[in-house]
């Protein structure tokens, strides 16, 4: 139960308390008298400037309705008798009965599910396995709720329980039967819950997510490995590349896939993709020599890194970059297509600026560098080489 939530609720029975006890307080009559008494006041407002007979038949019948009644007009008060009993079960009923409501419906749980999956989030200390087996039990009682639904499908693909995610997923389905994602995921669950075998059913989820999003990993990486566990290495392929296209060029991501790729295509006796000469990081790459600073006292956590831009070029994106720790220095590192970025390669361009930067606080840029070294039109060739001479950076 969150702080605001007490916090509402003791203002709204402070209300109520006003309404019950304090207001009929404030709402008794000014005066004594009954009915009668009433009406002669009123009129004799109205017949101030009529007829005083009027008037006086007015003030008449009044003493005649009264004269056969014991009660004193000044005894007499227009308060009505009020009990305390009432008003107090009243307020009562008005903490307790939303209380049991918001406990018996779970609302509670559901905040303390919130709150201990925050606390996973920023990685403090929690028994997984008993928040997964309260959401269960959530998931149960809420069988709708897609957030459980969802965190429970995780959970059980992380742990290689396929079939139980399938049915996850698959109530997923019910709510969003179009959503590629969820598509992908029940797919995938069930190919890998019946022993890398694609039935119908998870063929036709990945092929509509890819048809909801091309782009749709879990799908292509499905539809990829049923592929080649069926032999169809071309098809393999196919996907794949399609996957790997996702990736950024020398990301491990992208190598991963490079080498299941080649796998397949030596299983199947597919040729090659073509490549140009130069497209190979052994004869594009530049081999870069960081000597440590002459009376620099680098901080342990000082970053040096090392890029490259394409010479003459309007972007200054770099194309490579090697990040290695300060307290690494001297080292040499070499630039190639393996730790190329933003899907440039070093071997496709003719000449780059090479540029080091040792940054105190981690950060990249010329702003945040404390020392810097840099050499315009260097050549990636198999044998080029240079050496950087790091001087401080006066910004």
């Amino acid at each position: 139960m969150t702080l605001p939530f007490i916090v509402w609720a003791v203002v709204m029975v402070i209300a109520a308390a006003v309404f019950i006890f304090v207001v009929p307080l404030i709402w008794r009559r000014a005066f004594n008298g009954e009915s009668n008494v009433d009406w002669l006041r009123i009129r004799r407002a109205e017949l101030a400037e009529e007829d005083p007979s009027l008037l006086e038949d007015a003030e008449l019948r009044v003493v005649e309705e009264w004269s056969g009644s014991d009660q004193d007009d000044t005894q007499i008060h227009m308060t009505p008798k009020r009990g305390v009993v009432l008003p107090i079960v009243m307020l009562l009923a008005l903490v307790l009965i939303p209380s049991a409501v918001y406990y018996n419906i779970g609302s509670m749980d559901d905040v303390l599910i919130e709150q201990r999956l925050t606390n996973v989030s920023l990685g403090m200390d929690e028994d997984i396995g008993a928040l997964m087996t309260d959401i269960e039990r959530r998931a149960e009682l809420r069988p709708d709720n897609p957030d459980y639904l969802s965190l429970l499908g995780e959970y059980y693909r992380g742990g290689e329980r396929y079939r139980e995610a399938l049915r996850a997923y698959e109530k997923l389905l019910e709510q969003f039967p179009e959503n590629p994602e969820v598509l992908a995921l029940a797919g995938q669950s069930e190919y890998l819950a019946n022993n890398r075998v694609l039935t119908d059913t998870a063929r036709r989820r990945s092929e509509s997510a890819l048809a909801g999003n091309p782009n749709e990993r879990t799908a292509l990486g499905t539809l990829g490995m049923a592929a080649f566990e069926a032999q169809d290495y071309a098809q393999a392929v196919s996907y794949w590349e399609r996957l790997q296209a996702l990736e950024a060029p020398g990301a491990p991501g992208y190598q991963m896939m490079q080498g299941i790729i080649d796998e397949a295509r030596s299983r199947g006796g597919l040729e090659a993709a073509p490549t140009s000469p130069e497209d190979s990081s052994g004869s594009a790459a530049i081999v870069v020599t960081v000597p440590r600073p002459e009376g620099a006292n680098l901080p342990e956590t000082a970053t040096v890194f090392v890029l490259a831009r394409a010479s003459g070029g309007a972007s200054r994106m770099p194309i490579a970059v090697v990040r290695r720790g300060a307290g690494e220095l001297p080292f040499t590192v070499q630039l190639d297509d393996s730790n190329s970025m933003a899907g440039q390669r070093l071997s496709g361009v003719e000449a780059v600026d090479v540029e080091v930067q040792i940054s105190y606080s981690g950060q990249p840029g010329r702003d945040n560098a404390q020392w810097l070294a840099t050499r315009a039109n260097v050549v990636p060739s198999a044998d080029a080489a240079i050496t950087m001479e790091l001087q401080a950076n006066e910004r």
